[in-house]
């Protein structure tokens, strides 16, 4: 004894919904090509920086922002930290404000599996500061959990 319904003898084979699939395939297709679009964000500099030039082209989207102009140094638009002379006076609330931000990625991903976050720094850098200056710079954020930089640079064509 079979459960169920009985089945008659004429079965119809489905039809395939080709306007839905191609909506569906238009919409993806857009989707895509704003995604992987080769705009360069623009950025706002302090009129008193200046920067390198160079023809490399990098991506610098989901980095953490360090601007150091002549006479201050920035943390994602906050200032942090002063520059007088060849000193940089302020570099233990850079410390700390980085790895406040590690600590904060950190427990994210843990908690909720985030696959991005953002693990590099783009600093943007006034091409007047010594070596010295800049070196203070990115060793403390090294120590706070940033290896690695991008540093911005004006495009040449």
């Amino acid at each position: 004894m079979a459960l169920g319904r009985k089945r008659t003898g004429s079965s119809k084979v489905p039809k395939l919904q080709l306007t839905s699939m191609m909506d569906m395939f238009t919409i993806i297709l857009i989707f895509l090509l704003f995604s992987f679009s080769n705009n360069p964000e623009q950025m706002s500099l302090d009129g008193d920086m200046k920067l390198p030039q160079s023809t490399s082209k990098l991506d610098y989207k989901d980095s953490i922002r360090l601007v150091l102009t002549r006479n201050e140094l920035k943390l994602d638009g906050n200032v942090i930290a002063t520059v007088k002379g060849e000193n940089v006076e302020g570099l233990d609330k850079l410390y700390d404000a980085l790895k406040n931000y590690r600590d904060v990625a950190d427990t994210l991903k843990k908690d909720v599996n985030i696959a991005e976050r953002k693990e590099h720094i783009l600093f943007l850098c006034d091409k007047e500061h010594s070596f010295k200056v800049v070196n203070a710079i990115v060793k403390t954020a090294g120590r706070a959990g940033y290896p690695n930089f991008q540093f911005g640079v004006v495009e040449t064509e």
